[in-house]
């Protein structure tokens, strides 16, 4: 990426008021959402004083986000180069699916044990919007609606850490869906997959919730590793979609 395009990224990212959190926290928050949404790719070079200067800030707030993001997984912080967005890897998609299988499992078993009409209407409403996204071919609110089903379905449990261990896990599973949608043959079979999951819910029936979720999670899993393999084998460089550069090299060129 370009010294300037990662400048104007960067920009439109910390741009704006801070808000109650701490400053560590505000910086890590602006710079997540254009490393899930690939604007910042793995490999770019997040330049501590830079970041600093635009936000206005000492680099004590700016070096603690960064330690944020490294624990998150979205950042590796090394000796030589400072902090850098993550590449993607086969071992943390294992990782991550492994893990969102049990907890998603878990939370849908409780979600169903405690659904209300409301509840329902509303996953429903989630499945609909899935729907209409695939009807007009628009991936993005498709993605948009199949995380909401299941969010909303998971907040129906009531169990408040288990829901955050859940977002924390989807949030950084996010960077992967492109890959992962690519895999499917169609976003009608993709809205397919949901249609046990609602059935079980509508009936009220807490094992089989769990069972389905687990089988949708492992499968989205399995379906995500082969795609990401697949894009490795055809890109042996090992940084997908984008080429990410170091932008004080570009300005030395």
């Amino acid at each position: 990426m370009a010294r300037s395009e990662q400048d104007a990224v960067l920009a439109q990212a910390l741009g704006g008021r801070h808000d109650s959190r701490t400053m560590a926290e505000t910086v890590a928050a602006r710079l997540r959402d254009p490393i899930i949404d690939g604007q910042l790719p793995p490999g770019t070079v997040l330049r501590l004083a830079r970041i600093a200067d635009q936000l206005g800030v000492s680099i004590m707030p700016v070096r603690e986000a960064f330690r944020l993001l490294e624990g998150e997984g979205f950042v590796r912080i090394t000796p030589r180069r400072g902090a850098v967005v993550s590449e993607l890897s086969v071992e943390d998609i294992e990782e991550t699916y492994a893990v969102r299988v049990a907890l998603e499992g878990l939370a849908a078993r409780r979600a169903t044990e405690r659904l209300t009409a409301q509840d329902r209407e509303e996953i429903g409403e989630y499945y609909d919007r899935m729907a209409h996204a695939k009807e007009r071919g628009d991936l993005h609110a498709f993605i948009e609606a199949d995380h909401d089903f299941h969010m909303r379905l998971y907040v129906a449990s009531g169990r408040d850490h288990l829901i955050q261990s859940i977002s924390d896990l989807t949030n950084r599973s996010r960077r992967y869906s492109p890959y992962g949608y690519r895999a499917w043959q169609s976003l009608d079979v993709a809205l397919q997959t949901h249609v046990p999951i609602l059935e079980a819910i509508d009936a009220g029936d807490p094992a089989l919730a769990e069972a389905l979720t687990r089988e949708h999670m492992t499968s989205a899993g399995a379906r995500l590793l082969e795609a990401v393999q697949q894009e490795a084998r055809e890109h042996p460089t090992g940084l997908p979609l984008q080429q990410a550069r170091d932008p004080e090299s570009d300005s030395q060129a």
